[in-house]
């Protein structure tokens, strides 16, 4: 990803914000006198060199400037389940709160997007890579390093997951990317009768159909430009039909639903519950769906159990509490 370029579009206060952003996370050291027991936190080796094939990680001549715990976890991917890398930069991330961070992130309740189902039609484009797509600097890598159960040390040469600045950071080159009007300087916005919706590393416009495809023609090119990968999943062209942050988008007919993969998760959850199997991270994240499945379909999340038999809700309904977010 070319972070100059994009960096260069900027408004004045984007730019400052995501200078000071990008400088805690990739200008500042901490000490590695602490926390050592969870220095032997090791990765599976094949793993590593998983990571190595791919170029996410390159080996390292030793201990870095952070203690960093990787570690994988098992999600399920368009059907199949597929293994995810993640290195939690818990030092560093404390250093960082502890110097007052707070991330914006304004993605707002899921509630706030709805509207936009009453506009002609839709598109949306979601990077292939995330958060993999942004290089970490060569002289920040020392931050990024792990060990696997080898003995080997290893370096990161893409961003994480687990740092406390990562969503915040894609957020912002996602929604200039997007030419979202919050973040770009004014000439290279979105007209202001066109919605865009950025959501960490995805975008929707909705609008009349000349200016959705006009829109993501732009998008597009500047994706080239500033070495951008997109999903071969995304909606190339205008539509009326389609899938964004969860909810199942109907244009033709002015309603929104549930998308297909919330209910089967749910249910997996509610059988979680039932035979006393979740974990209490798992509670927070069933939390999580509920409030968004309750907002898109406008019912009491008690109620959002019976999904299956729901029929999609027009976008008028209620609007729950914004300090709910999809987790």
């Amino acid at each position: 990803m070319d972070v100059p370029l994009l960096r260069e579009r900027m408004n004045d206060v984007t730019r400052i914000r995501f200078d000071e952003t990008w400088r805690r996370t990739f200008g500042a050291t901490t000490d590695t006198a602490a926390s050592t027991a969870r220095r032997d936190s090791r990765l599976q080796a094949r793993h590593a060199h998983e990571l190595e094939a791919h170029g996410i990680a390159r080996r390292a001549r030793g201990p870095g400037t952070s203690v960093n715990v990787p570690f994988t976890v098992i999600e399920e991917k368009e059907g199949a389940l597929r293994q995810r890398f993640s290195l939690w930069t818990f030092e560093a991330n404390n250093a960082i709160e502890a110097d007052g961070y707070k991330a914006s992130v304004p993605l707002e309740h899921v509630s706030k997007h709805l509207s936009a189902v009453h506009a002609e039609c839709g598109s949306t484009r979601d990077f292939r890579c995330g958060f993999y797509g942004l290089a970490i600097p060569h002289s920040a890598r020392g931050s990024f390093r792990f060990r696997d159960d080898a003995d080997e040390w290893w370096e990161l040469t893409r961003f994480p997951m687990g740092h406390t600045c990562a969503p915040e950071i894609m957020h912002t080159l996602t929604s200039t990317v997007a030419g979202h009007p919050d973040f770009v300087k004014q000439e290279h916005a979105v007209p202001s009768t066109l919605t865009v919706h950025t959501w960490v590393d995805n975008i929707r416009y909705a609008g009349s159909r000349k200016e959705v495809l006009e829109a993501t023609r732009i998008v597009d090119d500047l994706a080239a430009q500033a070495k951008v990968t997109w999903k071969q999943a995304d909606t190339r062209t205008a539509s009326s039909r389609y899938e964004f942050i969860g909810v199942h988008w109907d244009h033709s007919k002015n309603k929104v639903g549930i998308s297909a993969k919330l209910p089967k998760k749910l249910a997996r959850d509610v059988e979680e519950v039932r035979t006393g199997a979740m974990s209490a991270s798992g509670f927070e994240t069933l939390g999580g769906r509920l409030l968004h499945a309750s907002a898109i379909v406008g019912v009491l999340v008690g109620e959002v159990c019976g999904l299956s038999t729901m029929s999609a809700s027009t976008a008028t309904r209620g609007e729950p509490d914004d300090e709910h977010h999809m987790l």
